[in-house]
């Protein structure tokens, strides 16, 4: 939705194709420099991802069936037994807005986001979780390869899951039900 907004705003309709470029934040950095060429990169930045996000809600509040509410209960039991943590590229006052949206505002006890001024770095969200927290038991996620790389590097249990059955990950294995997630945790945990 962002770069097709952008698109519209500058009409120029090939930006649309920029969000299915594997590294799509440099086309982010590109579509800002020409939308707002007046702010330094930093301020560019901050607002494009606060553009990204209302991008992101607006989809949330349109699409409700966006969240896996099986998902979410199968979370809530484990949270008998586990801490729960959400690492995120998103910033905090989104997560304020977009948790309860998904009606997941109880679902975790630990968040480390983004700051506004970061770009799409999941690697610096997780090295402030790492100083705080240690490591996790286990990272699920549906990220990016370097994502996936970082937490081998680091030695950490890693799922990824695709249940929406976007293109794979190469060299990535991914879980696509949540019975094949259960299945892998119990693999691991058993």
């Amino acid at each position: 939705m962002w770069f097709a907004e952008r698109a519209k705003e500058l009409k120029d309709l090939a930006i649309k194709e920029y969000a299915f470029k594997e590294n799509y934040f440099q086309y982010v950095d590109i579509v800002m420099a020409r939308l707002k060429p007046g702010l330094s990169e930093k301020e560019r930045t901050t607002l494009a991802r606060s553009l990204f996000f209302d991008s992101v809600l607006q989809y949330i509040k349109k699409h409700p069936e966006a969240v896996r509410k099986d998902v979410a209960d199968y979370f809530r039991g484990m949270k008998r037994k586990y801490r729960l943590a959400l690492l995120t590229t998103n910033e905090q006052h989104t997560l304020n807005l977009m948790l309860p949206l998904l009606g997941v505002e109880d679902l975790f006890d630990i968040v480390e986001s983004s700051f506004a001024e970061e770009k799409d770095d999941k690697k610096l969200v997780f090295d402030r979780f790492l100083e705080k927290y240690g490591k996790p038991i286990v990272y699920i996620g549906r990220d990016k390869k370097e994502t996936y790389e970082y937490c081998k590097k680091k030695g950490m249990a890693v799922i990824f899951t695709n249940f929406e059955e976007a293109d794979e990950i190469p060299g990535v294995e991914s879980v696509h039900t949540l019975e094949e997630l259960k299945e892998e945790l119990e693999r691991l945990y058993a």
